[in-house]
């Protein structure tokens, strides 16, 4: 086996259409569209984790409600008596 070409990309930057959320991969699993043709999107971290959040609560409607309880069951946010302490 030879590999003769490779592509690696930042998935920070790959376009939002070319981010899927698909909930029937499970909790957390994104999917690239098609990897061989992508286009980057220059953004800092804290917008891909703003559109990430929106791709989630608009697959399958889901609420904030929804998303909060996930975020809070697995540490992605802390309450404020947590950031006192």
């Amino acid at each position: 086996m030879e590999v003769v070409a490779y592509n690696a990309y930042d998935l920070k930057y790959l376009s939002a259409a070319d981010i899927n959320y698909n909930p029937a991969l499970g909790t957390g699993q994104i999917q690239i569209r098609d990897i061989r043709y992508v286009t980057m999107e220059p953004r800092t971290t804290w917008e891909f984790c703003q559109m990430l959040d929106k791709k989630y609560l608009s697959s399958a409607r889901r609420s904030f409600e929804t998303w909060f309880a996930l975020a809070l069951a697995n540490g992605w946010i802390k309450e404020e008596e947590e950031e006192l302490l």
